[in-house]
């Protein structure tokens, strides 16, 4: 009997920690819009890759979770995250092609992704100085109101002469769905013949004699098995750090996760319907805003309900608190305080439309706690690990840092991870500033200057 049951155990052991005898060409951990970015990207160039996500199909918490994220193209002359924003809608176009390939019907389109609209920028009179360098040579289509008159022409909009307001016109410019496009992202990566793997958790990254062990436990079942790769790409937004503790273990230390809340407001249905044609369309062509001050509150339209009802999602980019336990942060509820702010907030950037829409008549629909992963400079990494500080490492890399601008340049973010994880070169003037803003040599510097 006693033979019996070590032999049991024994067995059960084998089973529930399977280790593959394959190897992996390149496994990205990570199935929010940077890994499944990367993960197209890399499937684009035709290389076998295994996509790791812990959660299913579909998401239910993390930073990549919801319907609207603000899709911006304004930035000064030569500015990278403009170049990202745009090179990304170009990616996704790509992606859209792809997908439609030998399809009888068009499925799919990138207004399933995107929804156009204005992009409204306020900002104070002590701002000038940025203002005046954002929009010399200016190529994309904007409207300036440099004080209250020309507000009130341009916009409708009543606001102090200490303010001036920039409204930006371009195509995919507005918000985007992220749940929308990693899914189409997903369709990508499968239709080329390429696997996700989901409810996957990574609980250990170790390289031994230049093979990756990536320790995986299957979040259903409790299986336990080991993955082997040649490569590896982490993109997991907060829990880069432990991710990576034994791989890149300056990275802890270098991205800082921090709560940031998100409220969603909806208008009273009875005065929204009482909006005349001409109010409502101003309020959906004021949208999305960002009202460029110490906290940076942003809003957008999320979605619309059955009945036409807009629902609101706020923020405040600055409005960052540190958290205690990442795994229970994105449940963890709003404070009457922060309801409040975006109510505030939100009915003060009404009252500048000049629509009837107060206080009272906003009601607080739900509340969510994303994370940010913030780097000093808040400038993401695209970056290979280093060796002793200084030798890149190429066959690892790490996406991450996105500090709440992730989105809108997802796949341009995407498309330099797969280029550099394949040494690929592309010579462009803003495609090579954009990668060396990103990338090792950059990572080098602040390694060099964490105890300084």
């Amino acid at each position: 009997m006693r033979n019996l049951f070590l032999i049991t155990v024994i067995a059960l052991n084998l089973i529930s920690c399977q280790t593959s005898e394959k190897i992996e060409d390149i496994v990205v951990i990570g199935g929010g819009l940077m890994g499944s970015s990367t993960a197209w990207e890399l499937s684009k160039y035709e290389q076998n890759v295994l996509l790791i996500e812990q959660q299913d199909s579909i998401y239910t918490f993390g930073s990549s979770f919801g319907e609207a994220r603000i899709s911006r193209s304004l930035g000064p002359n030569q500015d990278i995250f403009s170049y990202l924003q745009q090179t990304s809608v170009k990616e996704t176009k790509d992606l859209i092609e792809y997908l439609n390939e030998g399809e009888t019907e068009i499925l799919h389109s990138m207004e399933d992704i995107y929804r156009t609209s204005p992009v409204t920028y306020i900002y104070s009179k002590s701002q000038l100085n940025e203002v005046e360098k954002l929009l010399d040579g200016q190529t994309d289509k904007y409207e300036y109101a440099p004080n209250s008159g020309e507000a009130k022409e341009k916009f409708g909009m009543k606001i102090s002469d200490t303010t001036m307001v920039i409204r930006e016109y371009k195509q995919y410019t507005g918000t985007l769905n992220p749940i929308v496009l990693i899914k189409k992202l997903h369709q990508g990566i499968r239709k080329s013949g390429n696997i996700i793997s989901y409810n996957q958790k990574v609980t250990s990254l170790k390289k031994e004699d230049g093979i990756y062990k990536i320790n995986i436990t299957d979040t259903k079942t409790g299986t336990k098995k080991t993955i082997l790769s040649k490569k590896v790409v982490a993109a997991v937004g907060p829990y880069n750090g432990n991710l990576v503790k034994d791989i890149a273990p300056y990275f802890s230390r270098l991205i800082s996760p921090k709560r940031l809340f998100l409220s969603f407001l909806k208008i009273d249905s009875n005065k929204y319907a009482l909006l005349t044609i001409e109010q409502k369309k101003k309020f959906k062509e004021s949208y999305p805003v960002a009202y460029l001050n110490s906290e940076i509150f942003y809003s957008m339209i999320e979605k619309y309900d059955e009945k036409g009802s807009p629902l609101l999602k706020i923020g405040g980019h600055f409005l960052r608190t540190d958290i205690k336990d990442l795994d229970e942060v994105w449940a963890m509820q709003l404070t009457e305080q922060e309801i409040q702010w975006s109510k505030e907030n939100t009915a003060d950037y009404l009252a500048k439309l000049d629509l009837p829409i107060k206080f009272s008549d906003l009601e607080f629909a739900k509340g969510y706690s994303c994370v940010y992963s913030l780097t000093e400079s808040e400038t993401p990494y695209v970056s290979h690990a280093l060796k002793n500080g200084t030798d890149i490492d190429s066959s690892f890399l790490l996406v991450g840092g996105m500090s709440g601008i992730g989105a809108k340049g997802s796949l341009a973010y995407g498309l330099i991870a797969a280029d550099n994880i394949l040494d690929n070169n592309n010579d462009s003037f803003m495609y090579q500033k954009a990668k060396s803003a990103l990338g090792s040599k950059r990572l080098m510097m602040d390694i060099q200057n964490i105890d300084k």
